[in-house]
């Protein structure tokens, strides 16, 4: 296929009545809500451009930050091992600068990962799960409760995922 010309290609999708120049997309809205949840969500990450300076520099209005946290999660993600021990480069060869690591590995099963990104802070605050349900995302709710000053505001950015009500 690499030594086809466009004119034998165009052929072939004819033939087959493949025409994916007829195909367009669009994005279907489910949610009867969406636009004023998408209103909200711009005036939360507008109110926190607010929040600082030209400079970058945190403002404090009325004493107490609101820390603002971006929420998402990944299921199913592969944990895999090696079967053999990274090989480090050679010290003072330029030929072997990279660290190798041997192709095979092991299947270790799935994974989620849970995680927000402080707004304020920029940081990344995750929680590796073996499963996927509400009550790990309870877990995590409670390890961030813990985290952050009693008393201090927090506002959560969420998807729709039924886990998060």
């Amino acid at each position: 296929m690499a030594s086809v010309t466009e004119t034998t290609l165009c052929k072939i999708l004819a033939k087959a009545k493949i025409r994916p120049f007829k195909i367009s997309y669009y994005c279907e809205r489910r949610d009867p809500d969406f636009d004023s949840k998408m209103h909200d969500v711009l005036v939360i990450y507008k109110q926190l451009s607010l929040q600082f300076d030209r400079e970058g520099n945190l403002l404090l209005f009325e004493g107490m930050p609101v820390h603002t946290l971006s929420y998402d999660e990944k299921p199913g993600m592969q944990a895999l091992d090696t079967t053999a021990d990274d090989r480090q480069p050679v010290p003072g060869t330029e030929k072997n600068s990279t660290v190798s690591r041997d192709y095979e590995y092991v299947r270790l099963g799935t994974l989620s990962l849970l995680a927000v990104i402080d707004l304020l802070t920029s940081e990344a605050i995750p929680l590796v799960s073996p499963t996927h349900k509400s009550s790990d995302f309870v877990r995590f709710l409670k390890m961030l409760d813990g985290k952050y000053p009693a008393g201090d505001k927090i506002r959560f950015i969420l998807d729709n995922h039924s886990a998060h009500t």
